[in-house]
């Protein structure tokens, strides 16, 4: 961590000399912590990261709006639940401040990379939507070519009355990449957020998204597909807090592993007292393509609350065997025949990609073609 203490800032030094102590002091990590259970991070201790440097841009959007500066961390929201918040407090670079009013006509995009071997680097943004506000925003993990890159990255979005946002979290880091993520959402009444996850090909990913709905007529939507092969390791947890009457939210998630893969996906829906009338309902289907490969899904539910509608589910399972036969009955070649199903199987998390953004859909059915490919028998 040399290296890192000594390109700190000098006018924050003492704040983050002081959130880099309580990282040290708490260490990477692992299965001991509540919600790791089913990552551990502790290797991370024996690697030396150096700072990234240099002009590539760790976020910039569509319509060319430059990222601002850093703010204070003290007037940056806290999210001290995430594990490696105090790393990220402590080393974050420059990262997004938007606010959106009105109807944005064109999707918001922040890129995401580190882009030098044996390199790290931590971002924190801020998104608001004003009363009414309606806008997409993307953020994309592009590829790190570069060997064994780290990046951690905090975002606070809080959604005034009345507003929409619609949010979809592409991650490709790469074969040698590790990413964190750390999402803390506030929803205030009528306020809809609409999350679509698609998380692939990083060596060790992890995405944690803590959502509150505030207030009556909030609205919570996530969903996606996690897809992943070789020995890589994808984890997400999902907490959702109904902290008032008449919220809902919907979890729907689809888990694909194949080779020596490991996914976790822990999704917790909590309904606080007083919030009555509340609706949730959470599925997780996992599709399991090697017989070493292993999912670890787990629907939560916590109801305090009298009046309240909640279910929640999950299935796993491997290719119909009927299916395969129907298909391989016709004509279909064997490795056609699992992939036909296994895009179907995908194509139900795809369907959630906004209409507005048909090449996304196409990279990602792509994307899954290119895993079954390489996870062939």
């Amino acid at each position: 961590m040399q290296a890192a203490r000594a390109a700190l800032p000098p006018d924050e030094r003492a704040q983050r000399e002081a959130a880099l102590g309580r990282f040290a002091a708490a260490g990477w990590p692992g299965p001991a912590l509540e919600h790791w259970h089913y990552s551990d991070w502790s290797s991370f201790a024996e690697r030396r990261y150096v700072p990234a440097t240099g002009s590539e841009a760790p976020a910039f959007t569509v319509d060319r709006v430059q990222p601002l500066p850093l703010k204070p961390l003290d007037a940056v929201q806290s999210t001290t639940r995430f594990a490696l918040d105090a790393l990220n407090r402590a080393l974050a670079s420059a990262g997004v401040e938007k606010t959106f009013d009105g109807h944005a006509q064109v999707p918001f995009l922040i890129t995401q990379h580190v882009g030098q071997p044996q390199a790290m680097r931590h971002l924190r943004h801020r998104i608001a939507l004003n009363a009414g506000a309606v806008a997409t925003l993307i953020v994309w993990d592009a590829p790190d070519i570069a060997a064994d890159t780290l990046l951690t990255s905090v975002m606070t979005l809080q959604l005034a009355a009345g507003s929409r946002l619609t949010l979809l979290r592409v991650q490709q880091a790469g074969a040698q990449a590790s990413r964190a993520l750390h999402l803390a959402a506030s929803l205030a009444a009528d306020a809809q957020l609409e999350v679509v996850q698609i998380d692939v090909a990083a060596a060790r990913g992890r995405q944690e998204l803590d959502i509150t709905l505030t207030a009556p007529g909030a609205r919570y939507q996530q969903s996606g597909l996690v897809a992943t092969a070789d020995q890589h390791r994808l984890d997400t947890f999902a907490h959702v807090r109904h902290a008032a009457p008449r919220t809902e939210s919907r979890i729907a998630a689809h888990l694909l592993a194949a080779g020596q893969a490991r996914i976790a996906y822990n999704a917790k829906v909590q309904v606080q007292p007083g919030a009555l009338k509340s609706d949730s309902e959470t599925r997780l289907s996992s599709l399991l393509l090697s017989d070493r490969a292993e999912i670890d899904a787990k629907p939560d539910l916590v109801i305090d609350a009298d009046d309240v509608k909640c279910a929640h589910g999950a299935s796993f399972g491997q290719l119909d065997e009927d299916a395969l036969f129907y298909l391989r009955a016709r004509g279909v070649d064997a490795a056609t025949a699992r992939a036909l199903l296994t895009q179907a199987f995908a194509q139900a998390a795809l369907e959630h990609i906004p209409d507005s953004l048909p090449g996304l859909q196409n990279w990602a059915e792509n994307h899954v073609g290119t895993l079954l490919a390489e996870a062939a028998p």
